[in-house]
């Protein structure tokens, strides 16, 4: 009788080697069992099937440093799974502490800071301008008046507090508005420069 063990390690081998087809049916392998781990330690099994393809993606990138035991993956894929698990259930509790603590009033802060943009503008115009923004300051801008978040939770999302997001977001609009300001000839700058 053959040693599976042996089987699994020479895929193992095989997949270090850039060998697709052996990763493959290491997936084949051990899906099922990573999926369980997965399941047991999530909230649904959406959240299951994403912890379960990640823990494959880790093992695909990190197999350089990947140890067998017992000649086996399978250890390592559930250990990561359930570190992956405790992260994606982590993920969660914030976000939801995060919507509990939102307030269900609108929040015009944002919209009052770019009410002042010019409506008849060109989205091609705002999108150039918002791309000459440092990527910060367009994060700010976008998340805010795009997305409709409120300063308070792009500031817990970009680990700033809210005067911070407000000072910046404020700078930011400062920025915009230089970026669309009409030259003498009428165009914005961002239109001159494109020229």
């Amino acid at each position: 009788m053959r040693d599976p063990s042996a089987d699994e390690a020479a895929l193992w081998a095989a997949a270090l080697a850039q060998d697709g087809t052996a990763f493959g049916r290491l997936f084949d392998l051990h899906r099922d069992a990573v999926f369980r781990q997965a399941l047991r330690l999530t909230a649904s099994p959406a959240d299951a099937e994403e912890v379960a393809a990640s823990a494959f993606f880790e093992l695909w990138r990190k197999r350089e440093s990947v140890r067998l035991v017992a000649g086996s993956v399978l250890p390592w894929l559930l250990v990561t799974a359930a570190n992956l698990s405790r992260n994606s259930r982590r993920s969660l509790v914030r976000r939801e502490r995060l919507l509990r603590r939102a307030p269900r009033e609108h929040d015009d802060a944002a919209a009052r800071a770019f009410a002042r943009i010019d409506d008849d503008l060109p989205r091609s115009a705002l999108v150039a301008a918002l791309r000459r923004l440092p990527p910060g300051d367009a994060a700010l801008v976008t998340m805010a008046a795009l997305e409709g978040y409120r300063v308070a939770e792009i500031a817990e999302l970009l680990g700033l507090t809210e005067n911070a997001a407000r000072v910046r977001l404020h700078r930011a609009h400062k920025k915009l508005r230089g970026l669309l300001a009409p030259t003498d000839t009428g165009r914005t700058e961002t239109q001159e420069v494109a020229r």
